[in-house]
């Protein structure tokens, strides 16, 4: 299969030939629209990776002997780490060969994000082996709250997810936790990405469906937990439940008063908020009615 034409990477050093520019500066222009290459398979990224001599240029952001070994990508618009395209492939190994690809950006010799389906992997460019999964939403460049099972940055998409979502996401990260903890069942803590799948439900008004999923995920149906348990690690793991319920109350009054204040304390109508959890009410409105209005 023959390399693609008119990328960045080719572009630049069509430019640098006639021009005499820096290869790097070149770059820096061609890549403005690298982003429009289109598509191609992992599979393809593979074979680029596997053929292609090492780049033999200099690296402008390290000294040589830091600089890592890189190939001269068609696809990805210039110079990549050759171990950070294999991690790459391992990570997405569950998706096959075929798996279909694009570039979002590149930053020069700094970094690159490539998407496969919503997930999204930043490279960074000056240094080997370093590919990071980052939030799914598209030019967003912080990490999720977990790759797995939260995929959204705590910062600001993970609120903005539906209840249905903001669910599903609790009750997959507690089924997690709960198979780490297989052996100890009443020793299953939810942590930090609980809490800010609490503060998520709270800025959308559904603490109580999402706190819900994400306490039987982690232990159990309350009505189960003899048959499911016996004798005194059915009693510690439904005190644990009772311990967690009240702790995850204490995370969502806490969450619920952080967003008010950010909010200057009072809805759009004038009201004030009041803090704690108010079912079907995300925390920046006073009421139901006042939510289903600014909703509009």
């Amino acid at each position: 299969m023959p390399r693609r034409q008119n990328t960045a990477a080719q572009r630049a050093r069509e430019v640098q030939h006639e021009t005499g520019t820096k290869y790097t500066a070149a770059l820096r222009e061609a890549s403005k629209g690298a982003a429009r290459v289109g598509t191609f398979s992992l599979q393809e990224l593979l074979t680029e990776c596997t053929t292609l001599p090492q780049w033999t240029g200099v690296h402008p952001e390290v000294d040589a002997e830091w600089a890592p070994k890189m190939f001269d990508s068609a696809l990805l618009g210039g110079p990549v780490p050759y171990s950070a395209v294999l991690r790459l492939a391992g990570d997405l190994a569950g998706n096959g060969m075929s798996a279909e690809m694009r570039l979002e950006s590149r930053k020069d010799f700094d970094s690159l994000v490539v998407a496969c389906g919503a997930r999204r992997f930043e490279f960074l460019l000056y240094q080997d082996d370093w590919v990071c999964e980052l939030c799914r939403i598209p030019g967003c460049d912080r990490a999720p709250v977990s790759a797995r099972c939260i995929p959204y940055c705590a910062g600001e998409h993970l609120a903005e997810r539906s209840e249905a979502e903001l669910v599903r996401m609790a009750r997959d990260w507690g089924s997690d936790r709960r198979e780490d903890c297989s052996r100890t069942p009443a020793a299953v803590d939810p942590g930090e990405e609980g809490d800010q799948l609490i503060s998520a439900a709270i800025a959308q008004g559904v603490y109580a469906e999402v706190s819900e999923a994400l306490l039987v995920s982690c232990y159990e149906e309350r009505h189960m937990i003899e048959d499911v348990y016996w004798g005194e690690t059915a009693m510690e793991v439904s005190h644990a439940m009772d311990r967690e319920q009240l702790r995850m109350n204490k995370v969502a009054v806490a969450a619920a008063k952080r967003l008010q204040e950010a909010a200057g304390g009072h809805c759009a109508c004038g009201a004030p908020l009041f803090p704690g959890a108010q079912r079907g009410v995300p925390t920046r409105f006073c009421s139901s009615t006042c939510a289903a209005a600014g909703e509009r």
